[in-house]
């Protein structure tokens, strides 16, 4: 019988002790995290992670995707999402055209992704991976573009969900060993043996700002997601939410800058998984 795991991140804050003094709180993130998992609960997943600000380290969130691709086999499903801030460290690998990585700002540390790559790697032939990342830079976070420091700052209504560029360097620098460290040891063969199907809604293109409203239930990609989801009520498969949800994004004429959702893919191909009906894990 198919199953379905859920794993929701949501950091409102990250550790000065990592990060130092000038990253952004955030408000939205944690809300952002319960309402996917309440997506999940309503699709009868078989079990649910929350991990919220403190509680979404490192070591937890690797931990809970290695424990899924323990557990999930062929047509099982995991649903991973994010909301937080999203950042880059250099690349050191070689595979980005732009020579940066982007990452997922965790409690007490950047996620990788060639980190996420291999996590993948770890996963059964025909496991189906839903991957919602609503942060900055998230374009193909699953794996990577042009970096652009997007000025903002004269904006007081909206706060962008990303380290800004003097930060990220500065953040780079302070932890320089650490990142070196962790990129020398991810296994890049995994990165082509991955056999499982992934498919990314990232809430903007890779040189892109996602957005958050102070005092808002919700950051701005995922209350759109929300919204077309309508509470199960969505008909089509993920190409069809994906437009709709690109569609709401657009007719917001208000935003500092343009914010363009992502639907990107890696690993093997699925043609039934890309005509299902998103989170339903039975069809």
């Amino acid at each position: 019988m198919k199953k379905g795991i859920s794993i929701h991140i949501g950091v409102n804050l990250v550790d000065p002790e990592h990060y130092g003094n000038g990253v952004v709180p955030l408000e939205t993130c944690e809300q952002d995290a319960r309402d996917m998992q309440q997506i999940a609960l309503d699709q009868n997943f078989k079990s649910t992670t929350m991990l919220l600000t403190e509680n979404a380290t490192r070591a937890a969130v690797k931990s809970a995707i290695a424990s899924a691709s323990q557990e999930l086999v062929s047509d099982d499903m995991l649903f991973l999402t994010y909301s937080g801030h999203g950042g880059f460290v250099p690349d050191k690998s070689g595979d980005e055209e732009d020579r940066l990585d982007e990452t997922w700002c965790l409690y007490d540390g950047q996620l990788i992704d060639d980190e996420l790559f291999e996590l993948w790697g770890s996963f059964a032939e025909g496991v189906r991976i839903v991957m919602i990342s609503d942060s900055c830079h998230s374009g193909t976070v699953a794996k990577a573009n042009l970096f652009q420091d997007i000025k903002t700052e004269n904006s007081k209504l909206f706060k962008p969900k990303l380290l800004s560029y003097s930060v990220a360097k500065e953040v780079y620098f302070k932890n320089k060993a650490f990142y070196t460290e962790i990129e020398a040891n991810v296994d890049q063969t995994k990165a082509g043996e991955i056999k499982a199907s992934v498919k990314l809604l990232a809430g903007c293109q890779d040189p892109q700002v996602s957005y958050t409203v102070p005092f808002a239930s919700n950051s701005i990609f995922t209350e759109k997601l929300l919204k077309v989801w309508n509470g199960g009520k969505f008909i089509g498969d993920y190409e069809v939410f994906f437009n709709q949800i690109a569609a709401e994004m657009e007719a917001l004429d208000f935003l500092p800058t343009k914010q363009t959702p992502n639907l990107y893919s890696v690993g093997e191909a699925n043609e039934a998984f890309d005509k299902q009906k998103p989170f339903q894990i039975y069809e």
